[in-house]
């Protein structure tokens, strides 16, 4: 939370300045905490600064009841030459102890390492650095896995 700091006087007159919040430095592979309608799944997700948008593994979304669907996005591959449309659901998700209450795509990514990637939505809030030589925390709480 910003807040206002007195500071020296300058012809009588003291200086106020606003207090910046300190950014929180993350790595490429955090555990990140999706909130939904059913419950919650911890998780380790990519943090993806190509992506525009945060992305949550479909089995997952369901189990943990994300939702409603508000729109559709149309999402260009990096790989594919192609753009394909995904449905946005509306989610919490929290990195670092920090909350962000957006709209997510829904992807199959149960042939990807990570569940969620975190995407630029998330990333201009300009809270985090990024750190690539961070390793991700050690495992805490549930995991929701997906049965194989």
């Amino acid at each position: 939370m910003r807040g206002l700091i007195l500071g020296p006087f300058i012809k009588g007159m003291p200086v106020v300045g606003v207090k910046k919040r300190e950014p929180v430095v993350i790595g490429p592979i955090e555990y990140v905490k999706v909130i939904g309608h059913h419950g919650e799944a911890r998780v380790k997700g990519k943090v993806d600064t190509g992506a525009s948008r945060t992305s949550v593994d479909v089995w997952l979304a369901a189990n943990i009841g994300l939702g409603p669907t508000v729109d559709v996005a149309k999402v260009k591959s990096a790989f594919l030459d192609e753009v394909r449309t995904r449905p946005l659901v509306r989610g919490v998700v929290e990195i670092a102890g920090v909350r962000f209450a957006l709209a997510v795509t829904v992807n199959d990514r149960s042939d990807m390492r990570y569940p969620v990637l975190i995407g630029m939505d998330i990333l201009k809030s300009g809270r985090f650095l990024i750190d690539p030589t961070k390793r991700a925390p050690p495992k805490y709480g549930a995991k929701v896995q997906r049965p194989r």
